[in-house]
């Protein structure tokens, strides 16, 4: 009957736990010894109260988290509190007997130096922006200890996460928090600097509901971006795209923010994020739900920021402001403190801690108490023993009555070990497998947002890579269409020097003509080549006259029409009739000369003798004016027949024109001749207007190539472009 009694016990000391039985009371106990007497609040990662940093008595902790410290602290010099934010990035960092900040090792020393350069950088640049609104202040930035530390303004106040939980704002509420933000913002861009976490978590509000911007995360973000030791955190749903990638950022980034955050202001909650976004956009712009009190152009506004694709939104503080519908902005207001959760740690500006008991540390387990158990727990076990033992004493009570044998305390204390060692190892592989099952989860969550942002990666890079291939394609087409154009204005520039040339040649120039035309455009300023008017236009004089023809936005041909002749006359007048009058001194200058030189050889010659001839001007060697005679003639075409043509004419800058005899001084006839002379290359030029068929009235231009050797100008084969006449010239001085 004993051993069945001490099996009894034994399971049900299995079954309910661990049991300690006493000489007068039964007891259920937790499980290890008392807590620690250490004090829970001593911090020994930060600087304790009365440490020195610079002239600054550092008071108490406001903040802590991966990226570094923030103190509250007084300035002994100014006598006021202030707020100091230490770089102590956990991941890098250690700090050594409670003052002195080390690297963790010399593997990651040189990014912890970069950091601290970064960090002093942010300072440097904040405290250039004293003046600025809605900005927090800083008073001043120092190296010590080993780190770096930024001093700030403290001011009391709360944040605008904390306002929005009693629901969103009014109208006015918006606008006291948004035009001080946005004048501030637009000068922290004007240094080049982003905030690059903007939320309601980082914007202060004062009792009158005005603004200050907190937590400039930059020097935080450039340090995630450089080593792997450090981890950029973004808020859900006001974080941009751009910043889960490696695509630029900008102003744009910080509106993103700003939209995001005055969005949850409005409608009570932030946007879906922009992950959530890239995969399936399931946002309702403000623009359409209208709430009541808001000005369309303010939502409008709002909508724009929130843009997905960065091209998209506004991409300065200037342009937004301008879509909200306000272009000016006003004041700011001072910086303020904020009462913020302890675990969010890395913001720059002062914040006032909550007052929360930490829980007291876990104590190690011990193998001698009980596992803890629900009091009711143990009232159960106790009276289901005690039913059990009034069932035993209904079977044998006499014997137990009469003997009342003494429980077996060694097996009683042996089932209590056994009970509590069994539970101790149930709860360790609880533990253990709940560990194993949130590092699967947190595994398999990495993954997940690792393969979504390298799809959302993989999709902006198709799509900036298909916008590129776009704009050069663009790119391609604009300069095919230039080229096209530039091809079909030479091709017409062709045409219009062709007609132009017809047209000149019609006009039948004479040297004495061409003469006057230089002396207008000299006039005119546009310098004619050579060293006076000497009626050739050369390849120069076509530049000079193409020059002029541009000037008057006429066709630059370098082919005189007849209206350009007319205004060339008109406006030179009184330089051709000055050319004129001293040509004509020079003629009766030269007349007289020769008169009297042939009065002075016939008085010398002896009385009855013939008057001597008249002797030839002298004539340049190899040069080919002087007086030529000869003829053109050329055989039948389909257009007429056969003709002949003398010439006697009088070169000069090798140039000479036959004109059909009788003409009158407006119409020259219906053919005329120009022999040019270049070297020792001729080209004859034939301009003609036939008298019948379907070209009559018109004005037809050929030419015929020959050459100028031995005092003789000759050529023979087919006019161009008209090859249907074989055309001989012949010429002799």
């Amino acid at each position: 009957m004993l051993a069945a009694w001490r099996r009894l016990l034994r399971t049900i000391g299995q079954a309910c736990g661990s049991i300690h039985v006493t000489a007068d009371e039964t007891s259920i106990a937790p499980a290890g010894g008392v807590s620690s007497a250490d004090d829970p609040d001593r911090d020994f990662a930060a600087l304790a109260p009365g440490r020195m940093v610079g002239r600054y008595e550092i008071l108490s902790i406001l903040g802590q988290g991966g990226f570094g410290m923030t103190y509250r602290a007084r300035d002994d010099r100014l006598h006021r509190d202030v707020a100091i934010k230490e770089y102590l990035p956990s991941a890098l960092a250690v700090r050594q007997d409670g003052v002195s900040v080390l690297p963790r090792s010399t593997k990651v020393a040189e990014d912890f130096a970069w950091g601290r350069q970064r960090f002093v950088d942010e300072g440097r640049t904040l405290a250039t922006l004293q003046r600025a609104p809605a900005i927090v202040r800083v008073f001043d930035f120092l190296e010590a200890n080993g780190t770096a530390y930024i001093v700030m303004e403290l001011v009391p106040g709360d944040t605008l996460e904390s306002r929005l939980k009693a629901g969103p704002l009014s109208p006015a509420e918006v606008d006291r928090i948004l035009w001080p933000l946005l004048d501030g913002l637009e000068q922290v861009h004007g240094t080049g600097f982003l905030h690059r976490d903007i939320k309601p978590a980082n914007i202060l509000l004062d009792a009158e509901g005005r603004p200050t911007l907190i937590d400039f995360g930059a020097s935080r973000i450039a340090m995630a971006g450089r080593t792997a030791a450090m981890t950029a955190i973004f808020t859900p749903g006001y974080a941009a795209a751009e910043q889960m990638t490696s695509a630029r950022q900008g102003p744009w980034t910080d509106i993103y923010g700003v939209a995001a955050t005055l969005h949850h202001a409005i409608a009570g909650s932030p946007p879906p994020g922009s992950f959530d976004r890239a995969l399936d956009d399931e946002y309702v712009a403000l623009g359409q739900r209208a709430p009541a009190g808001f000005a369309p152009a303010l939502l409008a506004g709002i909508d724009a920021g929130l843009a997905l694709r960065a091209a998209d939104r506004p991409q300065s503080i200037a342009d937004w402001r301008r879509l909200l519908g306000r272009p000016d902005a006003p004041d700011a207001q001072a910086t303020v403190i904020v009462r913020r959760a302890p675990a969010d740690s890395d913001a720059t500006v002062v914040m006032r801690q909550p007052t929360v008991s930490p829980a007291p540390e876990s104590p190690s387990p011990s193998p001698s108490p009980s596992p803890p158990l629900p009091a009711a727990s143990g009232k159960g076990v106790w009276i289901g023993l005690v039913a059990l033992v009034a069932m035993a004493l209904g079977g044998g009570g006499y014997w137990m009555a009469t003997r009342a044998p003494a429980i077996d305390a060694v097996a009683v204390q042996k089932a209590d070990a056994l009970g509590r060692e069994q539970a101790a190892r149930r709860q360790a592989e609880d533990a253990e497998l709940a560990q194993l099952r949130d590092e699967k989860a947190a595994r398999e969550k990495a993954a997940q947002d690792l393969e979504q942002r390298q799809k959302i990666e993989t999709e902006l890079r198709q799509k900036l890579a298909a916008e590129q291939e776009a704009k050069a394609r663009a790119d391609a087409d604009a300069r095919a269409r230039a080229e096209a154009e530039e091809a079909a204005r030479q091709k017409a520039l062709e045409g219009d020097k062709t007609r132009a040339m017809a047209t000149e040649t019609a006009l039948g120039l004479t040297p004495l003509d061409r003469q006057h035309l230089q002396v207008a455009l000299t006039a005119l300023g546009l310098r004619a080549p050579g060293p006076g008017a000497d009626g050739v236009f050369g390849p120069k004089m076509r530049e000079v006259i193409a020059a002029w023809q541009k000037s008057r936005s006429y066709p630059d041909t370098g082919y005189i029409t007849g209206p350009q002749n007319q205004e060339l006359l008109r406006a030179a007048s009184a330089a051709i009739a000055r050319f004129d009058d001293d040509q004509k001194k020079a003629d009766e200058a030269k007349k007289k000369a020769d008169e009297e030189k042939a009065r002075a050889e016939a008085a010398k010659a002896p009385p009855g003798a013939a008057a001597p001839s008249q002797p030839a001007a002298p004539i340049a060697a190899g040069s080919p004016d002087g007086r030529w005679t000869g003829s053109y003639s050329c055989t039948a075409s389909f257009g007429g027949g056969p003709f002949t043509v003398p010439l006697n004419v009088e070169m000069r800058g090798g140039v000479a024109t036959w004109t059909r005899p009788n003409a009158t001084a407006t119409t020259r006839g219906n053919q005329s001749i120009t022999v040019r002379v270049t070297g020792k290359s001729v080209v004859a030029e034939r301009v003609y207007s036939p008298m019948g068929g379907a070209n009559q009235g018109s004005t037809l231009t050929s030419s015929l190539a020959a050459r100028f050797e031995d005092g003789k100008i000759t050529g023979s084969g087919s006019e161009t472009p008209n090859t249907q006449r074989t055309c001989t010239l012949l010429l002799t001085r």
